[in-house]
């Protein structure tokens, strides 16, 4: 078998290894960033900064404590033979968020409405939201939740850190994640954060539905998908270490003005890099 054989095979087994981990304090579907039933607020300076995340909730000791976590430099990649992600991205109705960390969209439309019984007259239900994108990693699928933004870059290459990141978050039937992440560089306006920002509500935790403005992830993704890829977690608390991360080697652009624009209504919200301990990054040839 070749090294690179090898490699792959290192990867089911690190991927094995995340799904026998525990998944406590994911949060809600949509919501990477949402509270996980407790009220502990955090944010990315001061008191409340990633320094003391781990201090401010029992369950964000893996902030602290874990040693797979995310981001991280990109330096010193192993080429392997990674099997080509297979993106099956679907248009859908931007529904924006600012959640008061990050602008998010959550990708998903409504189900068909239910109704309950109750003697002999019904009631209708909250509809359930319906994932109908997926990434396939190999022959596993992975719905997509939502992508958000981050400036700058949370993960930097060779010790060069971008003017923003987005990261799209997938959720697998056994609830693991894989993140796709992309770089992007200061050029041209990026048509899909534009509506992004055109498109936020004002108030913090309110999700706005942009009447008759549809959006594509795909449209968030480089040409060229040659990728680096690595086992980590949540770059947010509570940190879970459950999170396959794939990042794009070729950026893509935002212009000044939007990464302006986004500084303004969120600010700097990126995590400092962790330490890779044991792990390996691993590269498509």
């Amino acid at each position: 078998m070749s090294t690179s054989k090898h490699i792959f095979s290192g990867i089911i087994f690190q991927t094995l290894l995340l799904c026998a981990l525990p998944f406590s304090g994911l949060v809600a579907a949509t919501n990477l960033h949402a509270a996980t039933g407790h009220t502990s607020h955090w944010g990315y300076s001061g008191a409340t900064g990633p320094d003391e995340w781990d201090s401010l909730s029992k369950e964000y000791a893996l902030c602290g404590s874990g040693k797979r976590q995310s981001p991280v430099d990109i330096w010193n990649e192993t080429p392997s033979d990674l099997y080509p992600l297979q993106f099956q991205y679907q248009p859908i109705p931007l529904l924006v968020l600012n959640n008061g960390h990050t602008l998010q969209a959550n990708y998903n439309t409504v189900g068909q409405e239910e109704k309950v019984t109750i003697g002999d007259k019904s009631y209708p239900v909250q509809r359930k939201p319906v994932y109908n994108s997926t990434l396939m990693l190999g022959d596993v699928p992975y719905k997509l939740l939502q992508f958000h933004f981050h400036t700058p870059s949370e993960h930097a290459h060779e010790g060069e850190r971008y003017a923003m990141e987005v990261h799209l978050v997938h959720k697998s039937a056994d609830g693991n994640l894989a993140v796709i992440g992309v770089l992007l560089k200061r050029g041209k306006a990026n048509p899909t954060l534009k509506k992004v920002l055109d498109n936020v509500s004002g108030k913090i935790n309110e999700v706005k539905f942009a009447q008759g403005v549809t959006i594509n992830a795909a449209d968030l993704l480089p040409a060229d998908r040659q990728l680096f890829h690595y086992s980590g977690s949540l770059t947010t608390p509570p940190c879970s270490e459950n999170v396959n991360w794939f990042v794009m080697k070729t950026p893509v652009e935002v212009s000044d003005a939007q990464v302006k624009q986004f500084a303004r209504l969120i600010g700097e919200n990126a995590r400092p890099l962790q330490p890779m301990h044991w792990r390996s990054m691993l590269t498509s040839d």
